[in-house]
């Protein structure tokens, strides 16, 4: 086995404010804002205000949509006609599929066997072309990178690539800056560390907490270990959107950038998941409600100003929610 390469002092790439405020112009027209409401039950735990940012609540049913907007939008006339392929444990493809009928471009998406039902019926309803490969979302990637460099496509990533951080979490964090200019922290899910990225260039100052599960921790043990963990053999998760490896440029980004991260259980993302249905009326997903599991462990960084935990994603199948919901009360 060969060893894994260190963690580079230096991204291939740098995602500066100015690329971040390139992203929310340029999403402006298409009107992607999400809700942030108070969470007084996660208030009252933590002795402090927390509110939740409401992604679960976009157009395709997660925040990945804007990542996947603001990529496409920086494609040239011949780039578009040759198309694009993209990698997604599903709700990347959704964002990918929505982006490619907003701007007439022809995509497709490879998904893991793995992926939820809704999440392929969602891709299926937008008329994209879909792929099922792999049993885990790395070896999905692998063949839509293969795809792409056959068909001479762009291949998007889901977290590895300065516009769609920039979407993605830059553009949320501008909307996070403008709502609570007094927010001292933000904890948001975390798997390649895209979101989180692009959270912390957008929040300077602003203390940003990236959260995953145990069965997927590529992201702390790469930090941990101070090596990159590419891919990752995910033990069994509700958190489907978290696994697999990170890149050599986002983990140096979370180096530098992230205050923290925390690897919290799977009972706590079912638990966040209750807590989320029962206390705030919101529908998450696994992915989605590991933020408010790591509050709900007690997690929280010291202070005692705002604090937003990132509601990512809703698609969540609707037999595994029920399930959930069934299994016990919310702590």
């Amino acid at each position: 086995m060969s060893a894994l390469p260190r963690i580079p002092d230096r991204p291939d790439y740098e995602v500066t404010p100015e690329l971040v405020a390139e992203a929310a112009r340029a999403l402006a027209p298409y009107d992607l804002a999400t809700p942030l409401v108070p969470s007084p039950a996660l208030s009252a735990r933590l002795g402090r205000p927390v509110f939740l940012k409401c992604e679960n609540l976009q157009r395709t049913g997660s925040f990945k949509l804007r990542g996947a907007l603001f990529r496409l939008l920086a494609l040239e006339r011949e780039e578009r006609l040759r198309g694009v392929v993209a990698s997604s444990a599903g709700n990347h493809g959704l964002g990918i599929a929505w982006a490619c009928r907003q701007l007439g471009i022809p995509g497709l998406v490879v998904v893991p066997q793995e992926t939820p039902r809704v999440k392929r019926a969602a891709l299926e309803a937008m008329m994209i072309k879909v792929r099922v490969q792999g049993s885990g979302y790395d070896q999905a990637e692998r063949y839509a990178r293969a795809l792409a460099a056959d068909s001479a496509a762009t291949f998007v990533s889901p977290f590895d690539d300065p516009r769609v951080i920039a979407g993605n979490g830059g553009s949320v964090g501008l909307e996070l800056r403008a709502a609570l200019p007094d927010l001292e922290a933000v904890v948001a899910p975390l798997g390649g560390g895209g979101l989180a990225s692009g959270l912390a260039v957008a929040l300077p100052g602003v203390a940003v907490i990236g959260a995953q599960s145990e069965a997927s921790p590529a992201m702390a043990r790469s930090l941990a270990e101070g090596v990159v963990h590419e891919s990752y053999e995910s033990a069994s998760t509700i958190a489907e959107g978290l696994e697999g490896g990170v890149s050599r440029s986002t983990a140096a980004l979370c180096r530098r950038l992230l205050r923290g991260v925390e690897v919290v259980s799977e009972a706590s993302l079912r638990d966040a998941i209750r807590f989320l249905c029962r206390e705030q009326r919101l529908v998450a997903e696994g992915s989605a409600a590991a933020a408010v599991a790591a509050l709900l462990e007690g997690r929280a960084p010291a202070g005692r100003g705002p604090i937003c935990a990132l509601v990512t994603g809703r698609n969540i199948d609707r037999d595994r929610l029920r399930e959930i919901l069934e299994a016990e009360p919310a702590r």
